[in-house]
């Protein structure tokens, strides 16, 4: 059987894989589990390998998320005033005319004090667990620019001033793939694309294609230039745009609000899938037989080219218990015996 680094490797460059790996995309949990907030493990690798490292071992899970990379909004905008002139730091909410992009600084990855805890986390974890899938969470250039501007004043863009959402995408891609080729070239796995503001429930089609997909295109094919594997978060409603997406370079997509048979039926011989177990409804409400249950049906409908990666729909929450993921897990096991052979 292939390792696990080897496995999704083989996932992500559709070969398939004769395991399904199971990961969960536990980012908040883990944080929870050992009483840490956000800004601490953001701060501190050695807090952030801890509680990411433990809890996948105390639960069983795949992979290792180092955390969600914002040093590019926080370098380029930090000192800018929001909407109601308050300058926080986090470059979210300054950006509102063609003018403030003029006023954005420079970013310089070798100095983001982000990237730097990111880097070094990279380093403790692949110690700490040389097997293990090592992934980040960071933004394609229309998600920077969605909090640059802010989420009401960017979706009001996307459709009264799109001129003005486009350009400041364009202006940041160059910080957002020079972020990406530093976290490849220092060992990581993959690149984790959350999409949260940009399916049905959020724009249009047609906003989507306009704004969101253009962007992705030219990014991810430079971003891919450098090696990197990509998963696409398709976090919503996206049913009606999985074509665009499918022209976005990703090497699987992170399915949620809709049906893994469907998708796989449709798109699964050009992609592989990631998902799709619903992270409230199931994983934190249900029982460990309904866990179960639904994540052994997911590897049945997923898995069966070996193209497949168990998960949660989204981030899993802090409240879900931990018998639920371990039964997640053992449903994987399960299914890989019927569909591999694996003992």
């Amino acid at each position: 059987m292939m390792g696990k680094r080897e496995a999704v490797k083989a996932i992500l460059e559709g070969k398939g894989a004769d395991r399904i790996p199971v990961i969960m995309n536990a980012f908040s949990l883990p944080v929870a589990r050992y009483g840490y907030t956000m800004p601490e493990v953001m701060a501190s690798p050695e807090k952030m390998t801890e509680c990411m490292v433990g809890t996948r071992r105390a639960l069983g899970y795949d992979g290792l998320c180092i955390g969600a990379y914002g040093g590019i909004a926080a370098m380029m905008g930090g000192h800018l005033p929001n909407s109601e002139g308050m300058v926080v730091g986090n470059g979210e909410d300054v950006v509102h005319s063609m003018e403030d992009i003029e006023k954005l600084r420079p970013y310089d990855v070798e100095k983001c004090p982000q990237m730097k805890n990111l880097l070094r986390t990279i380093e403790l974890m692949r110690a700490e667990e040389p097997e293990e899938p090592i992934y980040a969470i960071l933004h394609v250039p229309a998600a920077v620019a969605f909090t640059l501007m802010g989420a009401k004043p960017a979706f009001k863009a996307m459709i009264k001033n799109p001129e003005l959402f486009q350009a400041l995408a364009a202006y940041v891609e160059d910080a957002v793939v020079e972020s990406c080729k530093v976290l490849i070239d220092a060992g990581l796995d993959f690149l984790w694309f959350p999409m949260p503001n940009f399916g049905g429930y959020c724009i249009s089609r047609k906003s989507y294609e306009k704004c969101i997909s253009e962007s992705n295109i030219r990014a991810n094919k430079r971003i891919k230039d450098y090696g990197a594997k990509i998963v696409i978060h398709t976090c919503g409603l996206y049913d009606d745009r999985f074509d665009l997406v499918l022209k976005e370079s990703g090497d699987a997509w992170h399915i949620s609000d809709t049906q893994t048979k469907k998708v796989k039926d449709e798109y699964g011989d050009q992609i592989s899938l990631m998902g799709n177990i619903p992270c409230v409804s199931v994983l934190m409400e249900g029982t460990e037989q309904q866990v179960y249950d639904f994540a052994y049906q997911e590897c049945m409908d997923g898995a069966r080219d070996g193209r497949f990666i168990l998960s949660g729909d989204c981030d899993v929450s802090p409240l879900t218990p931990d018998e639920n993921v371990m039964a997640a897990v053992r449903a994987a096991k399960d299914a890989e015996k019927v569909l591999f052979g694996n003992t």
